[in-house]
């Protein structure tokens, strides 16, 4: 009996140590793997809802800003009636444009380059009602313009940055508007006179501005360039 003992102590309690070590290993690789897959879940979970909180804000940030030019449009036209109806016809149905643009094109989050520029020629049109001869206005862009895609809405509010904060009625003043492209790379230029009335404001702009820095910062990160200059007069 006592040596069945001393064999069960010595034989018995090996294999089942290897036993314990290779569940504890199956275990452990399947908790691994659990681990694995919920650290995954979880951070797909994080990047949708961070896309989603993205969309949310540029989608927000984009629709602060259709208001202004809009109003700014509306009143110009309403200046023009009694002054010129059928210019003012002609203006309306550029109106239409744009409207059709933001509510059409504004929900998307791109938009064809060349449609960016049709909507900034009518806008800029349409801005000239009021400053037909207190400024002169420039906009040039390339004669056939790549296919390229540009963010919705993104370079209006520079420009009516430009008309609000650029003309003087004390004063000539100008805007001049570019946009070229070089590749796949889109370069614009806003440039506008400095009015006196304006001398001691921020250059960086209101509320359009602001809303299209933190639009630019969200969809391209570090890859973009944006610098404003304040200038004596310019």
């Amino acid at each position: 009996g006592q040596s069945l003992d001393v064999d069960m102590l010595f034989h018995y309690p090996n294999f089942n140590i290897k036993f314990f070590i290779l569940a504890i290993m199956v275990i452990s690789f399947n908790m691994a793997i659990s681990l694995v897959f919920k650290a995954l879940d979880n951070e797909m979970k994080d990047k949708i809802l961070a896309k989603e909180t993205v969309v949310s804000e540029l989608e927000y940030l984009k629709y602060q800003i259709n208001p202004h030019f809009l109003m700014n449009t509306l009143n110009n036209i309403h200046a023009l009636v009694d002054i010129n109806p059928e210019d003012a016809k002609t203006k309306l149905l550029k109106l239409s444009k744009l409207l059709r643009f933001v509510l059409y094109m504004g929900p998307k989050t791109t938009v064809k380059l060349e449609e960016e520029i049709v909507f900034l020629e009518n806008y800029i049109d349409l801005m000239r009602i009021r400053y037909i001869d207190k400024v002169e206005i420039h906009f040039s862009y390339p004669s056939v313009i790549p296919d390229l895609n540009i963010p919705t809405l993104l370079i209006v509010p520079f420009v009516e940055n430009a008309f609000k904060h650029g003309v003087s009625y004390e004063k000539k003043s100008f805007i001049d508007v570019s946009v070229e492209c070089k590749g796949d790379r889109i370069f614009v230029n806003v440039k506008n006179s400095k009015a006196v009335r304006i001398m001691k404001v921020d250059i960086n702009g209101g509320v359009g501005v602001e809303n299209t820095k933190r639009r630019l910062q969200l969809i391209y990160g570090d890859d973009y360039k944006l610098v404003i200059k304040d200038e004596n007069d310019i």
